[in-house]
């Protein structure tokens, strides 16, 4: 079986396709990792996530109370309106979430990276330990501030601003609407969880993504040398079959070639004769190799 053509310019130039996996293995690598102080480090997108809880309440909750005791009912007033902290804490989410709280926060930690640092608000649906990608059936008045970093301290001290700054904005909102203490809204910290590692990129991608780019650009190189050569060749060879064919059709002169017979060489003695006559001098004697004049001296 005849190895393909491919196959064979491949393996001509192997050196070259060998050089060319060195480049790329380092490219890739590059490609993959850094070195940091000494050290390697992954250049896969990396993020954590800190999250602060707080609990909505007022200083007329129920929540520990066993029973509700009974009040007089005066005549022409209404029973005061209960308003669902469950509701109010979903609400309270956007506003976490806004531009507002965010410049507040920046004020206090500096700008935040557009593309890795992020403020997000949740409201609470599941079970302390449940994970809010995967909702509950509850409507739980809790809600949790999260800030979204490169790094774990990063992101538990935006977390940390933003609930800092979410409660004070809701104090500021509250006094310049002169409520009451009894009215107001209060927001009551239930703790602050470490940071965890989200989600991250496959750091095998970019290297294996690289090596492959790199590789397949030295095995176009190498055909293109090979077609270039097997041009060169073409040509050499077509320039010789060129010349050979010229130089096998070129035209022979006759007189070139021609013998001299008997008559043109007595023809040339007689030409010979009457020349030395006209000078005065006979022409060389074709035995002696004396002139006639010669010859009658002698």
């Amino acid at each position: 079986m005849e190895t393909p053509k491919y196959l064979q310019v491949l393996w001509n130039y192997k050196w070259v396709l060998a050089f060319g996996a060195l480049v790329a293995a380092v490219a890739a690598f590059f490609a993959g990792f850094a070195i940091v102080d000494g050290q390697v480090v992954s250049r896969a997108q990396q993020t954590w996530s800190a999250a602060t809880t707080m609990l909505l309440t007022s200083e007329s909750d129920r929540l520990y109370q066993a029973q509700v005791p009974g009040v007089p009912i005066e005549q022409g007033t209404s029973d005061p309106q209960v308003i669902d902290m469950s509701s109010t804490a979903l609400v309270y989410a956007y506003i976490l979430s806004s531009d507002i709280i965010q410049d507040a926060v920046e004020a206090e930690i500096g700008p935040l990276d557009d593309e890795t640092e992020s403020i997000s608000a949740l409201r609470r649906t599941t079970q302390p330990t449940g994970d809010e990608r995967f909702p509950g059936r509850y409507n739980l008045p809790v809600l949790e501030a999260v800030g979204t970093a490169e790094t774990a301290d990063r992101a538990e001290e935006i977390s940390r601003a933003a609930a800092a700054a979410f409660t004070t904005y809701v104090v500021a909102q509250q006094d310049a609407q002169q409520l009451a203490p009894e009215l107001r809204v209060l927001l009551e910290p239930l703790g602050a969880s470490p940071a965890v590692e989200g989600d991250s990129s496959n750091p095998a991608i970019p290297v294996v993504v690289t090596f492959v780019g790199v590789f397949l650009a030295f095995v176009v190189l190498v055909f293109v040398i090979a077609g270039l050569r097997s041009r060169s060749a073409k040509r050499k060879a077509a320039r010789a079959e060129t010349a050979a064919t010229d130089a096998a059709e070129e035209p022979v002169s006759e007189t070139d070639t021609a013998p001299l017979t008997p008559a043109d060489t007595s023809d040339d003695i007689a030409l010979d004769a009457e020349a030395g006559e006209l000078v005065g001098a006979g022409p060389p004697s074709r035995r002696s190799g004396r002139t006639p004049r010669e010859d009658e001296t002698a």
